[in-house]
């Protein structure tokens, strides 16, 4: 047992030193002071010595000083002799990965409002980004506003980042889903007794935020808007509708960069933070055809415009599907997974049908209720093969 000759400050000079001798032990433990200076002084120390030699003790109290006046003595011996090898932040050995192999992830999980999606996909899961993508005026925004009410009425708390619309549009959107009804529309609001619009409003309301922006916002402070949303509002789920006009007011005009820049920034705060978040892309005008998406054409992870940094962070991509000139149903939409990084199941998972008097989408091949309708709380009832 040596100590050094001063502060913690100096530390690393006097292991650098003495660096010779210190090597010739087969470890070496920092018992530095339980505060951010001995802290981090340990840490930098560490770092001298070759790898996997230098461990760090750990002190419920401020120094081993204040351990043996409070009569833990025995404390004391342990927490130096269960010192751990001290390794850079990341770095995680294979003999420490056993709880989370047995820890049970169901907390962590939410189903989609479609039960094809949840056959493929296996739920909604914290911790991963699901990237939705379609052509113009497919439906993409209808699907977000299916799964934030799903997840709303599943007690779940939701952020509602709609850049394209206006935060009044997005309540009366997920209202409108709670009643069946679209009451974005006057005609329509004006037929329905306020008292019913309040009710439906009310089941929703604790549950839902919003980012109040217009248009194209800086990725940094999108960012710091994510992190209030998850910290301070407690949301589990964020849905960004969409990527691309976030970036498209910023100076730089190198789209490509941008994307891949936002999307690595998204990644990393999903994984600091574990909140599941759902991401609208749009797709890259197709080439060498005559159709376009908004006529049917098949999606594809190479179709995503900007950056293939969306289908390369993204833990699961989703293509929407819909002929909008189709003279036998053009309100039918196919849902097709691209990329399933949970189970790498892949290709179309489920139909659903777009009904204009109800603005909503409905399963194809369920029923729901016995009449292809939801009930009257909003939630699809027991289905029926």
């Amino acid at each position: 047992v040596v100590s050094i000759p001063s502060g913690v400050q100096s530390a690393p000079k006097y292991v650098a030193a003495n660096i010779e001798w210190l090597e010739k032990f087969e470890h070496v433990t920092f018992c530095f002071d339980n505060d951010k200076q001995g802290k981090e002084a340990a840490v930098k120390c560490a770092t001298l010595l070759t790898p996997s030699k230098a461990k760090i003790a750990s002190f419920p109290l401020k120094d081993a000083s204040d351990m043996v006046q409070a009569g833990k003595t025995k404390d004391l011996v342990d927490c130096v002799w269960g010192a751990k090898i001290y390794r850079p932040d990341g770095i995680v050995s294979g003999n420490e990965t056993w709880d989370l192999i047995i820890a049970n992830d169901t907390e962590s999980t939410c189903d989609y409002p479609f039960v094809g999606l949840n056959r493929k996909l296996k739920g909604l899961r914290k911790g991963e980004i699901v990237t939705l993508t379609a052509g113009t005026g497919i439906g993409k925004s209808q699907v977000c506003r299916e799964i934030a009410h799903h997840l709303i009425r599943r007690n779940e708390n939701v952020a509602y980042v709609a850049l394209e619309e206006s935060v009044q549009r997005s309540m009366r959107g997920l209202v409108s889903v709670s009643l069946n009804k679209p009451i974005h529309l006057q005609e329509v609001r004006d037929e329905i007794p306020e008292e019913e619009i309040r009710e439906a409003y009310d089941t929703l309301r604790k549950n839902i935020f919003f980012y109040d922006h217009w248009g194209s916002s800086d990725s940094k402070n999108l960012m710091s808007k994510i992190r209030y949303f998850v910290r301070g509002c407690n949301c589990n789920w964020i849905i960004l509708d969409h990527i691309s006009i976030m970036i498209s007011g910023m100076q730089d005009g190198d789209e490509r960069r941008l994307i891949d820049n936002t999307m690595t920034q998204l990644r990393s705060i999903v994984e600091e933070l574990k909140f599941g978040l759902i991401i609208v892309a749009h797709l890259k005008r197709p080439v060498n055809t005559n159709r376009g998406h908004e006529e049917g054409l098949t999606t594809s992870l190479s179709q995503l415009r900007g950056s293939a940094g969306i289908a390369q962070l993204s833990d699961i991509c989703i293509g929407c599907e819909r002929d909008q000139q189709s003279d036998d149903n053009p309100n039918l939409m196919t849902m097709r997974v691209l990329k399933n990084r949970f189970t790498g199941d892949t290709g179309i998972a489920t139909y659903l049908q777009y009904n204009p008097e109800t603005c909503r989408l409905i399963e194809e091949g369920y029923n729901f209720n016995g009449n292809g309708q939801t009930n009257d709380t909003g939630h699809r009832g027991e289905i029926d093969y």
